[in-house]
Formats: C-alpha cells, sequence, structure tokens
C-alpha cells in the first residue's frame, strides 16, 4: 500500500465487473491511499452486486471503500453517486468517469432506442457526475481531478457503432471545454483513449497504429496507473489531456485543432477557386483523388 493518495477521495463510475478497466482504477486508487467510492448497476443472477464485490475485496486488503449503485443516466443519479462521496467521506477530490455500455449494430440499423441508451450512459453520464463532483470541488475550493474515457473508436475504430463512436467523440470535445473552464478552479480535467481486453471488449486487439505492434498484455488494470498518475500532485499542472493507454503503451496526442507541425495551413489573399482546390488539396492531403 502506497499513501500517495492518502486523503483523498474519489468515485469511480463503472467499476464493478470481474475483469474491466473501472475495477482495476479502484483497486490501484484505494492501494495509494484513497477513500473509494465503487459504482456499479450491474450484479449477477443471485444478486450479487457488482460494486459490492469490489469493496469488498478493497477492504480485505486495508483499504477503504464503499458501494453505490445508482445509474449515470440522470442528474438525480449523478448527485447521489457523488454525495456518496461527500456522506461517507467528507469530500470528492477525484472523479473517474468510466461507465460505458456498446451496442455493436450497423449504421443504418441504428435504432432510437439503441442511440439513446448508448448517449444517456457516456455522453450525459460524463455531464451529470461531473457537474455535481465539480460544484463541491468548487464550493470547498479543494481543486480535483476529472478523468473521462473515450475511445480511438471514435475516430479510427472499424465500422461497429455508430452511437458509440458519436458518444466518444463527443467526450473528447467534452474534456477539452471543460479543462479549459476549470482551470481556474485548479481543477484538472484528462482524458484517457483505451484498450483492453474486457468484459465489454473481449478479446480487444486495439493497437496505436501506424504500423505500431500491438500492445501486450492487453490487460484492463495495465490503464490504472496512468489515472492514478493523474491523481497525484505531480500532475497537478497536466490539464486537457488526451492520453492512449494499453499494455505498456502510453501515448499523448497532439492536441486536437492545435496550430502544431501535425497541421498544414494554406492561405491566399482572397476567395478560393475550385480550380485551385482540385490542385493544392491533393498535395495536402497526400491523395489522389
Amino acid at each position: 500500500m502506497g499513501e500517495r493518495l492518502k486523503g483523498k477521495a474519489a468515485v469511480v463510475t463503472g467499476g464493478g465487473g470481474k475483469r474491466g478497466i473501472g475495477r482495476g482504477i479502484c483497486f490501484a486508487l484505494a492501494s495509494q491511499g484513497a477513500s473509494v467510492v465503487v459504482n456499479d448497476i450491474s450484479g449477477d443472477p443471485n444478486g450479487t452486486r457488482a460494486a459490492d464485490v469490489v469493496v469488498a475485496e478493497i477492504r480485505k486488503a486495508g483499504g477503504q471503500a464503499v458501494a453505490n449503485y445508482d445509474s449515470v443516466t440522470t442528474m438525480a443519479g449523478g448527485m447521489s453517486i457523488i454525495k456518496t462521496a461527500t456522506s461517507n467521506f467528507g469530500k470528492i477530490d477525484i472523479l473517474v468517469n468510466c461507465a460505458g455500455n456498446y451496442v455493436s449494430m450497423p449504421v443504418m440499423e441504428t435504432t432510437e432506442k439503441v442511440w439513446d441508451s448508448i448517449m444517456a450512459v457516456h455522453l450525459k453520464g460524463h455531464f451529470a457526475c461531473t457537474k455535481a463532483a465539480a460544484e463541491e470541488m468548487i464550493k470547498n475550493e479543494s481543486g480535483g481531478r476529472i478523468i473521462n474515457f473515450s475511445s480511438r473508436g471514435a475516430f479510427f475504430g472499424k465500422a461497429g457503432s455508430l452511437a458509440y463512436a458519436t458518444a466518444k467523440a463527443g467526450i473528447m470535445g467534452f474534456t477539452g471545454q471543460l479543462s479549459r473552464a476549470l482551470k481556474e478552479e485548479h481543477i484538472t480535467v484528462n482524458c484517457i483513449l483505451p484498450s483492453a481486453d474486457t468484459e465489454l471488449f473481449p478479446g480487444a486487439k486495439v493497437g496505436l497504429g501506424d504500423h505500431m505492434p500491438l500492445p501486450n498484455p492487453p490487460n484492463p488494470d495495465f490503464i490504472a496507473p496512468v489515472v492514478v498518475y493523474l491523481c497525484t500532485d505531480e500532475a497537478r499542472n497536466l490539464t486537457g489531456q488526451f492520453i492512449y493507454a494499453a499494455g505498456g503503451d502510453i501515448c499523448f496526442y497532439a492536441q486536437p485543432l492545435q496550430m502544431t507541425s501535425a497541421h498544414r495551413l494554406i492561405r491566399k489573399s482572397g476567395k478560393w477557386t475550385l480550380e485551385e482546390l482540385d490542385e493544392i488539396i491533393p498535395s495536402i492531403t497526400g491523395q489522389d483523388y
């Protein structure tokens, strides 16, 4: 057991399950001294709650944790999840928005029910919990850490779920805007784009791309150290970051839409003509249309 997060109170949504990223994060936070709210709505047919199982294991290892079973999909649920932390631990210092769902469905077969369900868990879930947590952090003038979960599937994944990709892209926008809005309150907001073999994505083998070898092993627990680091004092000035984490791989992505060497800008005095664009765009994109 370490003490780098001693005295901190954390909430992890989607923290239950037998083989999930959230579960590993709960253990890792507790192992560094944080008191943890394990939020999860799931359970087995016998009525055993996934959150209770994780809480029991954390306590057995000498950590401090309590369970919460509220859904992240409503504002009342988000408030109740954060209240579990403030009621039991007196405050909230860390929020990890890890709850998620997924349905593989061809684009043109996507139903309103599936769309609404995925948007509710991912986008509204992030918003509901973050709003409640940030209000507490600001009120107590204590600062804080918010870690969101997106996915490379937002832009680079195989076609499989339009709703999921859209929601995960939205979380990146949510992270960018929120990191700027809360910076003066000393609340950092960062975003993890993970790849791991989990219950939600069994056998996942998603790499960084660019001919890089696949991460090994794709263990969901390997995501946790990056999350814990973002919660430490050493990371107090790190905000608005998009971080790929898988196996032993960590990649800090260039900031979207920020002018870096990864982008190419062309400028002319006046309005572009179609003929000019016909000539210039293929040379910029490297594609011959």
